[in-house]
């Protein structure tokens, strides 16, 4: 499938190359709506403090990042960069879209095909915790094959879908070791000659940019809730909660959406 944004958008236009003629248009107007709001004082950049909280309480009901950007027809990235604090400013349509997106609605089913990073290192995650292929993919509904593949780093990219069902699974998993077994015992000594890392390593596991951390411990610590809310209430964002409490940002933004505390602010 065509993972290329379709013709006549300024996605195309700009970071494709394209040249055809609707997306010489699209350039075009993109260009004349920009020296617009240049020339009368508008900000497209907004502070997204109320778009990241919106985006918590929709991943404590359960949605993934890649249904998010789906509804909020934006890239999954730009979700990403939103929830783990990374911006402070985000444009603002996507804000708004954000923001309309109802907590009593149904979550998207994702199409098309996403960037298979952040779905590679899940897998590769949670084979360091012990989770087998086999056990994942019959979690997430797929075949072993298909993950196989993945966790091998022969895709670019992958189908949208899978990529949500891995990240549901992960986001359960990731929490806990997994059972002692002869096959758990075989995940995490293949994970460990492949030299991946587990779910602590990664700030933003979906950014193909981040750096793991090689120091950090394999498996994750729990945080009590109490602990988080009363550090964001004294304005600490998830970095420096993270640090007072010895886990990553990742897991204090979890606790944070499962828990319904709002973030620090100073995030």
């Amino acid at each position: 499938m065509n993972n290329l944004p379709t013709h006549g958008t300024y996605s195309r236009y700009s970071r494709h190359s394209c040249r055809c003629t609707p997306c010489v248009a699209a350039g075009h107007s993109y260009r004349l709506r920009l020296a617009y709001d240049h020339s009368n004082g508008i900000n497209r950049l907004i502070d997204n403090t109320q778009a990241r909280a919106h985006a918590e309480r929709l991943t404590a009901r359960g949605w993934t990042h890649f249904q998010i950007a789906a509804a909020a027809d934006c890239g999954s990235v730009t979700i990403s960069d939103l929830l783990s604090g990374r911006s402070r400013r985000t444009k603002r349509t996507t804000v708004t879209a954000v923001l309309n997106i109802r907590l009593d609605q149904a979550p998207p089913i994702p199409r098309g095909m996403s960037d298979a990073t952040g779905t590679r290192r899940r897998l590769q995650a949670l084979m360091v915790l012990g989770y087998t292929l086999p056990d994942i993919a019959a979690q997430v509904g797929t075949g072993i094959s298909s993950l196989q593949q993945t966790v091998e780093g022969r895709w670019v990219n992958i189908r949208s879908m899978t990529a949500t069902k891995v990240e549901r699974v992960y986001r359960r998993l990731s929490t806990r070791p997994a059972p002692q077994s002869r096959f758990a015992e075989q995940a995490r000594n293949q994970a460990m000659a492949e030299g991946w890392y587990g779910p602590m390593a990664w700030d933003d596991i979906d950014n193909p940019a981040c750096v793991p951390d090689p120091d950090a411990p394999s498996a994750p610590r729990s945080v009590h809730a109490d602990d988080v809310a009363e550090l964001a209430g004294r304005g600490l964002d998830d970095h420096e909660i993270g640090r007072r409490l010895g886990v990553s940002p990742r897991t204090v933004l979890r606790a944070r959406a499962v828990h319904d505390i709002p973030a620090g602010v100073a995030a």
